[in-house]
């Protein structure tokens, strides 16, 4: 059935399914809310917010507009490898704020060409 629909499948135990979630899908989610959160937060114009925002900031936030019913209980079952995610995250994060801060332009470029290359991964694979 699921080759007739053109769906590929892939077998894997359901720990290690948690652990790709995580880093794939859930992780996304969480910083869509965070975005969508601080700009809320630090923007109290809705005005400004609806005029600034470009096709980049839309679809980044999109996620945003998920159900908390949906994704509480995905975050409480999911905590462990959802954290894990978390933290790899927050690392990467980090790693451009010490570029940043330093104005260390050649290592913000190097993590610019690392990340745009997610594109050619998943190209390849649809």
């Amino acid at each position: 059935m699921f080759k007739v629909l053109n769906m590929q499948v892939i077998h894997m135990n359901a720990a290690r399914h948690d652990v790709h979630a995580a880093y794939v899908s859930h992780i996304s989610h969480i910083a869509s809310f965070a975005l969508s959160i601080c700009v809320q937060e630090k923007e109290k114009n809705e005005k400004h917010i609806a005029s600034m925002a470009s096709g980049g900031f839309t679809t980044t936030v999109r996620l945003a507009a998920s159900a908390s019913g949906t994704w509480t209980p995905i975050f409480e079952e999911n905590a462990e490898p959802v954290l894990e995610a978390l933290d790899a995250y927050i690392d990467q994060l980090l790693s451009f704020r010490k570029h940043i801060a330093g104005r260390d332009t050649k290592s913000i470029s190097r993590l610019i060409h690392q990340a745009n290359t997610i594109q050619q991964v998943i190209n390849k694979h649809v």
